[in-house]
């Protein structure tokens, strides 16, 4: 969702014009990204057609994708302890995708999003599952749904590109996203930016 992505852009944006580069964001070395890029990858072709409306997928695919979701919490944790300099920012986005993960599998692997904050955010409701043979990630919420308060519910401002409704832990991974951005660029101060320009000419 771009909206989550806003505050990282941000961050980035301020880091560079703090110390005249991005350079920094070169140095950082992210441990497992090949399994982080694989889930996201498989989410992508998971919620899209003809993935999403195949018969297997319909079965399937909630516990697919909350297998995706398990895949990036490990290189996310695998980060947080091995990562010191994006430690805080690795802890947070963890706690993110595990809240995520607790309310999705309590949910028999949907998000639950709350309908009036859909309604004032996309005007129309969440289709009911069932209604067409396609995949979806959410279901309405209602009161049998388990750890509601987890789910999506935070109906974002309508003036966002892409606005949605999200959830808790989508606030805590964007909001971690944005500090490790930040901390990365910021890595390499001024005067070390000023040096290697100096030094290439």
């Amino acid at each position: 969702m771009l909206g989550l992505l806003i505050p990282m852009l941000l961050t980035s944006v301020m880091g560079t014009l703090r110390v005249g580069s991005a350079a920094g964001l070169q140095r950082q070395r992210i441990y497992w990204w090949p399994l982080a890029l694989g889930a996201i990858g498989i989410q992508l072709i998971l919620f899209n057609p003809p993935v999403d409306r195949q018969a297997w997928a319909l079965v399937w695919g909630p516990w697919i994708w909350v297998g995706s979701l398990v895949a990036l919490l490990v290189v996310l944790v695998r980060n947080a302890m091995e990562n010191p300099r994006g430690r805080g920012a690795f802890r947070l986005a963890a706690l993110g995708v595990a809240l995520n993960l607790l309310v999705i599998i309590a949910n028999g692997g949907y998000m639950p999003q709350l309908p009036s904050a859909r309604l004032a955010v996309r005007g129309t409701p969440v289709a009911v599952l069932g209604a067409a043979p396609q995949l979806r990630n959410i279901v309405p919420s209602d009161s049998d749904t388990r750890l509601a308060w987890l789910g999506d519910v935070l109906a974002q401002p309508a003036w966002l590109p892409k606005a949605n409704v999200v959830s808790i832990g989508d606030i805590l991974l964007s909001v971690a996203l944005a500090w490790w951005a930040f901390r990365a660029i910021t890595s390499v101060g001024p005067t070390q930016v000023w040096r290697r320009t100096a030094d290439s000419q």
